[in-house]
């Protein structure tokens, strides 16, 4: 069972998320957002203007809580919420500039900050290192569709 991938993956996984988890600080230092708030504000950015209940389907949580990270998000001013495109009557939420351009500058210290750790690999060790990331986002991906269409 030790040459077993399947069983390695699994026994390495829970150590990738901890691990991971350590680099939320180059997210989470010097400004007053959680990791659930910058979570919830990429989302909005990537999905583009949505309503509540299509934002926590994207973030797989209940809408009470995706509510409780847009009042804070609206508070500092990096979300607002105003009437649909196609239809008044429903509330959309979108990034404003000054959320942007804050996912724009903790992008670039995440980019930094990954660059800082993987430099000692060779530009072919790093180019397989995106490849299996690549590979492992697409499959969780599928699977997590696949879940929520019920098969």
């Amino acid at each position: 069972m030790e040459n077993d991938p399947i069983h390695t993956i699994a026994l390495l996984y829970p150590r990738l998320m901890r691990a991971m988890s350590h680099l939320r600080g180059v997210v989470d230092g010097g400004m007053d957002l959680s990791y659930n708030q910058y979570k919830a504000l990429l989302s909005l950015s990537d999905i583009g203007p949505c309503t509540l209940n299509a934002l926590s389907r994207d973030l797989g949580v209940a809408t009470s809580s995706a509510s409780q990270m847009i009042d804070r998000l609206l508070i500092m001013g990096l979300v607002r919420r105003g009437p649909g495109d196609g239809d008044r009557r429903q509330v959309e939420l979108r990034t404003t500039e000054d959320g942007e351009a804050l996912l724009k500058s903790v992008g670039e210290g995440i980019l930094l900050r990954y660059r800082e750790l993987f430099e000692h690999l060779s530009p072919s060790e790093q180019a397989n290192l995106a490849g299996a990331i690549h590979t492992l986002v697409r499959i969780l991906e599928r699977a997590s569709r696949d879940r929520e269409e019920g098969g």
